[in-house]
């Protein structure tokens, strides 16, 4: 015979299971949004470094000695200048 007591107890216990499912359903939604933004960062990172590498060498090659002389020869008129000649007299 069951008893007012233990159909309080089944009662009670099947709300808990019933959170707990909520709860875990709750759980996989958030890892899989976390394991979606992981995926979505180490795309960006990997852009991220991508681009630095490319700036880095535009950097490089803007700042070459040679690409500064082209450009002061070019926009600004300048000349390399001739050594002077010096003569020893004796």
């Amino acid at each position: 015979m069951i008893t007012r007591r233990m159909i309080v107890n089944i009662l009670a216990l099947s709300i808990f299971v019933f959170f707990l499912s909520i709860e875990k359903v709750k759980l996989s939604w958030e890892i899989s949004t976390l394991h979606n933004n992981y995926e979505n960062l180490r795309v960006e990172n990997a852009n991220l470094k991508d681009q630095n590498l490319k700036l880095i060498t535009q950097f490089y090659t803007d700042n070459a000695p040679a690409n500064i002389e082209r450009i002061a020869k070019e926009s600004m008129g300048m000349i390399k200048k001739s050594p002077k000649r010096i003569v020893i007299d004796e």
